[in-house]
């Protein structure tokens, strides 16, 4: 509704400019500088006045501020060069014609915008990507407030075993493996039979050497399966490591052994699904017996191995201290380190989607996209893969109005095929089919997107919205 007010506000507004000078009999010299310059003073000030009250929207404003600016300015300078304003009549063809235009020329507008035009497509990816930047910057304040109070406590009480498990894993998920594996040693020191305690402290070792297995690392996950033969953690890393000691065969077997053992259920069981198939071509293996059957769900699983991050604090730390032109070659030297890497073992997609983001902050965007790519073909099942490529691949239209590129609009849609209520996905898969012409589809696929939604939250009431318009 304010948005079809604002149109008509603008249609009088325009009207007003075109009937004043057009319709009167006559124009009086005498004054006439004073008139002009107040009238449109009076405009800007109503345009003001709309904008504060939202009846036209800041595009509107700016364009009709600019028109009345442009008028005041001629009336301003025709007077003050000392020119007169010759006496005008409308006779009644002219008016005639003016006003046939003037009704004619919105009327033809908006059923040409009602017929053709989107006025329910306004861009609803602003609200969900600003939620969700203040979700991300609460949790960060939280768990900073959490590290610092752990930190007092344990200072107080160093004997508390769970605290620097706590501690541990607070500063894993902040990328700060260096002092996580500190704080775990506190942990393995109190208990050195804790398995885990022992693969927390493996996960961060492998972490803080930019996600190499290590042999502190290893050892530490050999000992978590002297006490839990079972510890999907433990044996996932450890098939990594074989890996990176060139033993393929080995890797293949102790994760075919860890997917065929889990149950269906398992967060973990798509990362070491996915790294099944990457290796079985290495091996000469049929991809469609790469990967084993799961067994059936069970009540609880254990949790995933951890994503890799990039460079670790020391790293970053160092590179604050150095010139631009230092940092810009440690970082050139670290990617190029790891694109040859990769290039030998390329059955990595955590691997390339850190390249792809050192490209990215070197300004190769083609060599990131295709790192990108790699990501994904090494890695089908990674969400977090395809969804980074679809947003590489849909770039500006993201946050524009124009169609979203086929091929981001694939990447959505298999991240629904494995994830199907991921939400974002959603969005962005109804949004194709709107821009398709497909309502049903948009439609569909915006409901199940609504319902995980929190029902008071200004996204639900913008979306119900939405999804109303849509079959009006």
């Amino acid at each position: 509704m304010m948005l079809w007010l604002g149109f008509i506000l603008l249609v009088l507004v325009a009207a007003g400019f075109l009937l004043w000078p057009l319709l009167r009999s006559r124009q009086v010299a005498a004054g006439r500088r004073d008139h002009d310059l107040a009238v449109y003073r009076a405009q800007l000030a109503e345009v003001e006045q709309d904008l504060a009250r939202n009846t036209i929207s800041g595009t509107e404003a700016a364009a009709a501020r600019l028109e009345i600016q442009r008028r005041l300015l001629r009336a301003d300078t025709a007077e003050a060069g000392g020119g007169t304003a010759a006496p005008l009549r409308a006779g009644p063809a002219i008016r005639f014609a003016t006003l046939s235009a003037l009704l004619l020329v919105p009327l033809l507008g908006g059923g040409l915008y009602l017929a053709l035009g989107r006025p329910e497509a306004a861009d609803f990816d602003r609200v969900t990507a600003r939620a969700r930047a203040e979700q991300q910057a609460r949790l960060q304040a939280e768990t900073e407030t959490l590290i610092a109070r752990l930190r007092t406590r344990l200072q107080a009480e160093p004997d508390l075993v769970d605290g620097w498990l706590l501690l541990g894993r607070s500063l894993l998920s902040t990328d700060r493996p260096d002092e996580a594996a500190a704080a775990l040693d506190q942990a393995v020191a109190l208990q050195p039979d804790n398995p885990e305690a022992l693969a927390l402290r493996g996960e961060a070792r492998t972490l803080a050497a930019d996600g190499a297995v290590t042999p502190a690392a290893e050892q530490d996950f050999q000992a978590v399966l002297s006490r839990d033969p079972e510890h999907p953690g433990a044996r996932y890393y450890l098939g990594l490591a074989r890996l990176q000691e060139g033993d393929t065969r080995g890797a293949y077997d102790d994760w075919h052994a860890l997917a065929a053992a889990a149950p269906a259920d398992a967060p973990w069981l798509g990362l070491v699904q996915g790294r099944l198939r990457e290796l079985a071509p290495r091996l000469g293996i049929p991809l469609a017996t790469a990967v084993p059957e799961p067994r059936p769900p069970s009540a609880a699983s254990p949790a995933a191995p951890p994503a890799m991050p990039g460079p670790d604090r020391a790293q970053v730390e160092a590179a604050q201290q150095m010139s631009e032109a230092e940092r810009t070659e440690m970082i050139r030297g670290m990617v190029d380190r790891l694109a040859a890497r990769l290039q030998e073992q390329p059955a990595d997609p955590e691997g390339w989607l850190r390249l792809a983001r050192a490209r990215q902050v070197l300004g190769e965007a083609e060599a990131a996209r295709e790192a990108l790519r790699q990501a994904v073909q090494h890695g089908p099942d990674r969400v977090d893969a395809r969804m980074a490529l679809a947003f590489d691949l849909a770039g500006a239209t993201v946050k524009n109005r124009d169609p979203l590129p086929g091929d981001a609009v694939a990447q959505f849609q298999a991240v629904l095929g494995l994830q199907p209520d991921h939400a974002q996905a959603l969005w962005f898969v109804g949004r194709a089919a709107y821009e398709s012409g497909d309502k049903t589809a948009a439609a569909a696929h915006w409901q199940r997107l609504l319902a995980l939604l929190p029902p008071d939250s200004a996204e639900a009431k913008e979306l119900a919205a939405r999804i109303a318009s849509l079959t009006r």
